[in-house]
């Protein structure tokens, strides 16, 4: 068998509603022009141009929640490994009473990580400042995300890392905190020698933003982040509740246990997982809907 190296691209943004998500967008480097291809075309059909967010949609109505129905829905596909020789229909586009409607013939291969440090980052001590505790966070997930999308038949190699911004944290982001203490990557897992930490903002209005589709990519992993946790129980209105229902499928056939997934397009597409500190050590447990499920954990990829 021919093993083939795949570039990706990562991405992060986060939430901090009931807790602290980390939400990690892995995007391969030859399919992403289809994604941003995608989302370009949902943009031109309801003539929408700003960020693309949750935070502001308050009302099922409007360019912006035709847009982030649009981006959700192609952010299901791009998640998709296996067509199993089918065609997935995708709702590329939808003005004030007609949708529009795209078919995806060939896998995009997009990965995402949602970890959620379930009492937050305030809970976190013996840390020099508050983007220590977001670095140190983010390598447990990032890890946990390759060991999980290690040894798909051919290699992945990271290019380039991705945050929204660095303001907040008071000072750039430190790639060392992250790279120099993630230790051996998985097999079949490569960080380039060059790797890019681009930590700018997502905001493609403003000057100094990252490069425009990069910022596309940030505002679809911002979008993730707060669907997931929408549908895991923390909405904040009835309008994000119903335009994230569609992730619903992913956030149940995670909870359906492995068995499941293992006969899902979706198979090592996405993981949903959660932290916390018990004892002064960390648990890690499955992020659900129900009370059970038999998903083995981002932690625990066996």
């Amino acid at each position: 068998m021919t093993t083939f190296v795949k570039d990706y691209d990562v991405y992060h943004d986060e939430s901090l509603i009931a807790g602290y998500w980390h939400g990690i967008l892995f995007v391969p480097r030859h399919t992403r022009h289809r994604l941003l291809g995608l989302l370009a075309s949902a943009r031109t059909f309801t003539k929408h141009s700003d960020p693309v967010s949750l935070k502001s949609l308050n009302k099922p109505t409007g360019k912006v929640w035709r847009t982030v129905n649009c981006w959700l829905h192609i952010g299901i596909a791009a998640l998709i490994q296996k067509l199993k020789g089918q065609r997935y229909p995708i709702l590329t586009g939808q003005d004030k009473q007609t949708p529009g409607f795209d078919l995806l013939e060939t896998v995009i291969g997009a990965r995402f990580i949602l970890f959620r440090v379930r009492d937050g980052l305030s809970t976190l001590g013996n840390y020099t400042d508050y983007g220590a505790k977001v670095e140190t966070t983010y390598r447990m997930a990032f890890k946990g995300g390759l060991a999980m999308f290690a040894n798909q038949g051919d290699q992945l190699c990271i290019r380039a890392l991705h945050f929204d911004g660095h303001e907040h944290y008071g000072r750039g982001v430190d790639i060392g905190r992250i790279l120099n203490r993630i230790g051996a990557p998985p097999a079949g897992v490569v960080l380039h020698e060059n790797l890019i930490l681009d930590d700018r903002s997502s905001d493609h209005r403003l000057p100094g933003s990252q490069a425009h589709d990069d910022c596309q990519l940030l505002q679809l992993t911002d979008l993730l982040v707060g669907g997931f946790r929408t549908v895991l129980g923390e909405s904040k209105n009835d309008a994000q509740r119903q335009v994230c229902s569609p992730l619903l499928q992913l956030s149940d056939r995670w909870n359906q246990g492995a068995a499941r997934m293992r006969n899902s397009k979706w198979n090592k597409g996405f993981c949903l997982s959660e932290g916390f500190i018990k004892n002064d050590k960390w648990e890690f447990e499955i992020l659900q809907r129900p009370a059970v499920s038999k998903q083995p954990s981002l932690f625990n990829t066996e």
